[in-house]
């Protein structure tokens, strides 16, 4: 047994309260020598999550809508529950507070903001789209660009981030934390550009949206539904066309390589 393991035996040999691994899955007897579900403090302090059938729990969870990250390396301390501090999981720094809830702030991260200005482009003054949208900025339509003649490009930048990460990230992560689905930075990352591009609404009822929610990651499949929205006034351009192949790329390789 682990070292960070501990568990107490009775005279006959048998484990009376602490730490069991069975088939490879943790278990945790109280006091009581009851099996425990849900929240356990390891006499080290260190907090662990058991299911509903006590196996102890690994990665991301998500209890009550909040999000805990569970180690899950087996570097003696798997399944510890990371609370109050900085930690970098798949490619993203998160923060947690000291109940272990992950502190949203950014949700998408700098390149994929940097991969959307690289297609939206920059102007300073209002002027209409292919498909006579009124856009300023980085591409920035309806309500938010009411009342603007104008527009620096560092504005137009900070109004981007915040525009990109509390109208689309947030809607987004909301349907997937309800659906239950915890996707890495760079699979978040290429919906919140393709919901930028096309709109949230467009996003949740496409096939893509309800394949990747499914779980399906083939290549073939995944890069045709982001192609299957290249069109604008019903016929494909180009453009949409590339970009949707770089968004495939983002989702599937973390490749954040933008319109160059």
């Amino acid at each position: 047994m682990a070292q960070w393991r501990w568990c107490v035996e009775g005279d006959d040999g048998k484990l009376i309260k602490g730490w069991y691994e069975e088939k490879g899955k943790w278990y945790y007897l109280n006091d009581e020598g009851i099996m425990q579900a849900g929240w356990v403090k390891d006499k080290d302090g260190s907090w662990y999550y058991m299911n509903k059938n006590g196996v102890m729990q690994i990665g991301w969870i998500q209890l009550k809508g909040n999000w805990y990250y569970l180690e899950e390396a087996s570097n003696g301390y798997k399944g510890k529950c990371y609370i109050d501090c900085t930690a970098t999981i798949d490619g993203k720094k998160y923060t947690f507070d000291k109940n272990g809830h992950m502190i949203e702030d950014n949700l998408v991260s700098d390149k994929c903001i940097n991969f959307i200005k690289s297609w939206e482009g920059f102007s300073s003054i209002p002027y209409y789209d292919s498909v006579g949208v009124l856009t300023i900025g980085y591409g920035m339509t309806g309500d938010e660009i009411k009342g603007l003649s104008s527009i620096t490009e560092s504005e137009a930048s900070e109004m981007l981030k915040k525009l990109v990460n509390n109208k689309y990230a947030k809607e987004i992560k909301k349907d997937l934390d309800y659906k239950g689905i915890f996707l890495k930075q760079n699979q978040f990352d290429a919906l919140v550009s393709f919901a930028y591009n096309c709109g949230i609404s467009g996003l949740l009822v496409s096939t893509l949206y309800k394949n990747i929610i499914s779980g399906i990651r083939d290549k073939d499949i995944i890069t045709s539904n982001f192609q299957a929205w290249s069109n604008a006034g019903g016929r494909r351009l180009e453009g949409l066309y590339r970009r949707r192949n770089k968004e495939a790329a983002m989702f599937l390789n973390e490749d954040y390589t933008g319109n160059i």
